[in-house]
């Protein structure tokens, strides 16, 4: 009669994905077993290889979109709205971006392998703060011909934020302050 599982696949990805972002990609399937509580035997029997492991755990968070843009076009200002949106986004990007750099700098990762399997959620953002943006331009609250220029912009400013916080290439500026002066550059252009 076969065992019933005494641990979730979830809780084994999660002790995973903890000692790869700590270790990289060489972190050992031993001392992941130890740390879950299994045998390593059980790593291989429910994941195949270590390969498959690492991919499986260091799986990219899916952003909340209904929780960064808890607003509604027309209501509150556009630049208080973008700059809600703006903190969620970093705040993503804070959690995906150090599981995006641990993920890409593996030996068998492989960009255009990824896209056929996986959207990036820059793209998910992307595309709601363009319908976002786009819904308050029918509203004459924004211009409609700087939308998407507006929102990739912002997005970079974003990624680049939490790029440079997440490798401590440089001294992040505070944050409401830093988001605050890019939306202000950028309405400069969207406004009617």
């Amino acid at each position: 009669m076969p065992r019933n599982k005494t641990i979730a696949d979830e809780e084994i990805l999660a002790v995973a994905r903890s000692l790869f972002l700590q270790q990289g990609a060489s972190a050992s399937t031993r001392d992941i077993a130890k740390q879950a509580g299994i045998s390593e035997a059980v790593i291989y029997q429910r994941f195949g290889t270590k390969e498959d492991f690492f991919f499986a755990s260091m799986k990219l968070p899916e952003p909340q979109l209904d929780s960064i843009f808890a607003f509604q076009p027309g209501k509150e200002s556009v630049v208080s709205n973008l700059q809600f949106a703006s903190r969620g986004i970093l705040d993503y990007f804070r959690e995906a971006m150090p599981i995006f750099l641990t993920l890409i700098s593996h030996p068998a990762f492989e960009m255009p392998t990824f896209l056929t399997q996986h959207r990036l959620p820059a793209a998910r953002l992307s595309e709601r703060l363009i319908d976002y943006l786009m819904a308050e331009a029918e509203l004459g609250r924004v211009r409609e011909d700087k939308v998407a220029v507006a929102a990739s912009v912002l997005l970079s400013h974003l990624h680049q934020m939490a790029l440079s916080e997440c490798i401590g290439a440089s001294a992040i500026p505070p944050i409401d302050g830093a988001i605050a002066e890019a939306i202000a550059l950028l309405w400069a252009g969207l406004q009617p």
